[in-house]
């Protein structure tokens, strides 16, 4: 019996959200005040989150040969072939935190050389040519949705400077068990996570989650090698990490997670976990990030931090960001980016080849 997929313009997939744009403004403009209070302390502007840069790595995603039809989608419908990558590795919070304090890491990958794959979401990506994906540790997004996610920046950005005062706070708050997940997160070696795009994603005519699994027992090993504990480094992971691709490579299994239920693959629930024993991944591609370079040298961090933007609204509409907390994405990151540049005084640039970063 042939397996049936949920189609991405399902009238049930997207809900309506009241007041979103209201809602979308007042986001954008509890990051900005998040990252002018990081300016206060650090005197440099930073993202609204994914604060602290841990490694940029550069590498290829090679796309598994002779996929059958419902997998075969933008970039992936391309058999075999091979497009450059470049990721950023990054502790999640809006903090620029010591490396030891728990809590969830994501690793964003700009993938270069994106053709004859339809059309495109914005003209960024029809210049540029690339597509955007975003991952985190953990399968599950705790912030829901949109209304949930103002909720929650509304107390992180109140309590920026007091985090006992905002321990409080998320106590009293139904959802407390699944705010405070988070800080329950593995505190290992990055090349060993698995990372999860969270939210849902357009997948031509269908729906899914991405992840990018650890292959080979080194990689999985480091799991259990390398938990940060109370006498490690602050800055254990990019130490790490700068270690780690001076003598290996890292790989992982790009893979999909196609949705066939709403009811137990909501969209617009970010918080609700697709069980993997029901609907499992399949992979459509490899990523290969090989040794040898230096993954925190400071002409590449710096030119990344100042000068990129990753936006998955960029990217092709075969692969369009679904529900209320991706369509927040679109303009906050927009807005954070531009925050950024009136901060720094620099101005970020459209990439279009993997060689433009150091």
């Amino acid at each position: 019996m042939a397996t049936s997929y949920v189609k991405w313009n399902d009238k049930n997939v997207e809900p309506a959200i009241p007041n979103e744009s209201q809602k979308t403004n007042s986001m954008i403009s509890l990051i900005n005040s998040i990252q002018e209070k990081n300016f206060g302390r650090h005197r440099h502007g930073f993202r609204g989150t994914h604060v602290k840069t841990q490694a940029i790595v550069k590498g290829n995603l090679t796309v598994s040969k002779n996929l059958p039809p419902h997998l075969s989608q933008g970039p992936f419908a391309h058999s075999g072939k091979t497009y450059p990558v470049a990721i950023r590795y990054a502790n999640e919070p809006i903090h620029l935190a010591d490396d030891r304090a728990p809590g969830p890491r994501g690793c964003g990958m700009k993938v270069f050389n994106i053709e004859d794959s339809g059309p495109w979401l914005d003209q960024i990506g029809h210049e540029s040519h690339t597509q955007d994906f975003t991952f985190n540790n953990a399968p599950i997004l705790e912030l829901t949705d949109l209304p949930t996610c103002l909720e929650i920046f509304e107390l992180r950005e109140k309590y920026f400077d007091d985090p006992e005062a905002l321990k409080q706070q998320l106590e009293k708050r139904k959802d407390k068990d699944l705010q405070f997940a988070p800080a329950g997160l593995p505190n290992q070696h990055f090349m060993s996570y698995t990372m999860y795009s969270q939210s849902a994603y357009r997948y031509g005519d269908y729906i899914v989650k991405y992840a990018l699994f650890p292959t080979g027992d080194f990689q999985k090993g480091l799991a259990e090698q390398t938990q940060v504990t109370d006498s490690s480094s602050r800055e254990q992971h990019s130490e790490w990490l700068r270690a780690y691709f001076k003598e290996h490579d890292a790989e992982f299994d790009f893979r999909v997670q196609l949705c066939q239920d709403l009811s137990k693959q909501s969209v617009e629930d970010c918080s609700m976990e697709w069980e993997e024993c029901k609907f499992p991944y399949e992979t459509v591609g490899k990523v290969v990030l090989p040794k040898g370079q230096d993954v925190f040298d400071s002409e590449r961090r710096a030119f990344w931090d100042d000068h990129m933007k990753l936006n998955t609204w960029y990217g092709l509409e075969s692969h369009q960001p679904l529900g209320s907390v991706n369509r927040l994405r679109k303009e906050l990151y927009k807005g954070s980016a531009k925050k950024r540049e009136a901060m720094n005084a620099t101005k970020t640039e459209l990439v279009s080849d993997v060689g433009q970063i150091p």
